[in-house]
């Protein structure tokens, strides 16, 4: 499988006694439960594809994805493979259908693949995929977004991220979380010039403004998962800030 993604579980994923303990209790209280990752070939959804199968929390964890995964680490029998078709509503349904969890990591760039493949992907096919969810009946999805996003601003990638975090919000899960990290911080294989130039700077400005302009992709996955742990009784459509996500991190480390 020479296009397969390579995902890679070792001792360097970080997470903490807090987060397994978290995992343990979760896996106690709601057995049975079983999760289902977009854009797991992406950066963050290899991170939340790593920390699932690491936490041992869920019975199943089906990634839906263009390319295939090439898996190593801890429960690799509970992996399973699904060819992704963002356009077919009623294959998405089928592809939801017995799963408890959503994580969705969908999106793509602007500068990379045009205005009109950016929308399509980080709006069209986020919501396709967000519906279908809700039709099948999933009882907690949670959205990688962006900082900065607004259904109202007046640049397209924060109006896009905006209108999506708004429409899942009004769908009626039982538990929505939208996640809204700062600059992505990760190994990019393909990384663009400005990304390359900006990774050096960040350290910098982290510091003098720390907790507000990056954060690793390790720790928005540790994040998103971790809070899927969490006992909640009511139904609640939550937004996760850079610094809330950064924070908790670093309290269980």
């Amino acid at each position: 499988m020479s296009d397969a993604v390579k995902i890679v579980v070792d001792d360097k994923l970080a997470l903490g006694e807090p987060f397994t303990k978290a995992a343990s209790e979760f896996k106690a209280r709601s057995p049975g439960k079983s999760a289902l990752v977009l854009g797991s070939t992406g950066e963050v959804g290899r991170e939340v594809v790593k920390h699932l199968m690491a936490s041992n929390a869920f019975d199943k964890v089906t990634v839906l994805a263009r390319r295939p995964i090439e898996y190593t680490g801890p429960n690799a029998e509970k992996l399973e493979q699904k060819p992704a078709d963002f356009e077919n509503t009623e294959q998405l349904e089928r592809d939801f259908a017995g799963h408890t969890h959503a994580f969705s990591c969908l999106g793509t760039t602007r500068s990379k693949n045009g205005k009109d493949a950016f929308y399509k992907v980080d709006h069209d096919y986020a919501l396709n995929a967000a519906k279908a969810a809700k039709t099948a009946g999933v009882e907690h999805y949670s959205n990688c977004s962006s900082n900065g996003a607004d259904k109202n601003s007046m640049f397209l990638y924060m109006k896009t991220k905006g209108e999506v975090d708004s429409e899942i919000q009004d769908m009626g899960f039982p538990r929505v979380s939208i996640f809204r990290p700062s600059m992505l911080l990760c190994d990019r294989k393909e990384a663009r010039l400005l990304e390359k130039a900006a990774s050096y700077v960040m350290p910098l400005l982290d510091y003098v403004m720390p907790s507000k302009m990056s954060i690793p992709t390790s720790t928005v996955a540790w994040a998103m998962v971790n809070n899927t742990f969490k006992k909640v009784d009511t139904p609640i459509a939550e937004l996760l800030t850079n610094k809330q996500m950064l924070d908790e991190f670093k309290k269980s480390q």
